[in-house]
């Protein structure tokens, strides 16, 4: 009889354990912020005037603004990927004939000035630099006026 109430104990205080361990989990993820997009206002106004400048400068030389805000837009294509994805393709990429040779400030500018083209908002603060911050924002389209 005292081998079979000692297992009835041990199995109570192993469901309570477990019950108490998922209603742990459930918590943190209820309370867990939702994911930032680029819908979220992630880079400032002024980062995109100085993006337009260095975009002008730099990057017309191949590219025109339409091939980042029309019909089939490179951002489309980016849908669902991180911010630091782009950022490191450009940053690794481009330009063309002198990659890596901006500082990395410039190249945030520049996609910023690109994003905001694009359709997004612009925020409070600028696009950081730091790869965990820009894998934390995921690239998502604008959000469309009412009727549209």
């Amino acid at each position: 009889m005292p081998s079979s109430a000692l297992r009835i104990n041990r199995l109570a205080g192993s469901v309570t354990l477990l019950g108490a361990c998922a209603l742990g989990a459930w918590t943190a993820f209820a309370q867990a912020p939702a994911p930032r997009t680029v819908r979220d206002g992630v880079f400032s106004a002024a980062q995109v005037e100085r993006g337009k400048h260095e975009f002008n400068a730099i990057c017309m030389n191949c590219h025109e603004i339409e091939e980042f805000t029309g019909p089939g837009a490179y951002f489309e294509e980016a849908e669902g990927k991180t911010v630091w994805e782009l950022f490191e393709y450009i940053w690794a990429e481009m330009p063309e004939d002198e990659p890596a040779s901006l500082d990395p400030n410039d190249y945030a500018a520049i996609l910023a000035y690109t994003l905001s083209a694009y359709g997004l908002p612009t925020g409070d603060t600028a696009m950081p630099i730091d790869r965990k911050s820009l894998e934390a924002i995921k690239i998502t389209r604008p959000e469309l006026p009412a009727g549209r």
